[in-house]
């Protein structure tokens, strides 16, 4: 593969991290963010019930994001090679 699409497929990985991480960010605020709003109602089991959901959204939008990256290092791999 040529040196330019390398970089593009790099540039697509890094994208893909930082928008990982913004999923996650989102989700930690979004807990803080209930915890402000019920705190003599937020609960530990609240919380628990609040992280499952949050790590469930994470995994059903960050699902594409890591099939794009493992493709991308994929395809990294394979023009190492050639």
């Amino acid at each position: 593969m040529k040196n330019g699409y390398s970089k593009i497929i790099i540039g697509i990985i890094v994208l893909g991290w930082m928008l990982f991480a913004a999923v996650c960010w989102h989700s930690v605020a979004e807990i803080h963010y209930l915890k402000s709003f019920f705190p003599t109602q937020f609960s530990v089991q609240d919380a628990f019930y609040a992280s499952a959901i949050e790590l469930i959204k994470i995994i059903i939008i960050a699902l594409p994001i890591v099939v794009i990256m493992a493709t991308g290092l994929n395809l990294l791999g394979k023009s190492k090679k050639d």
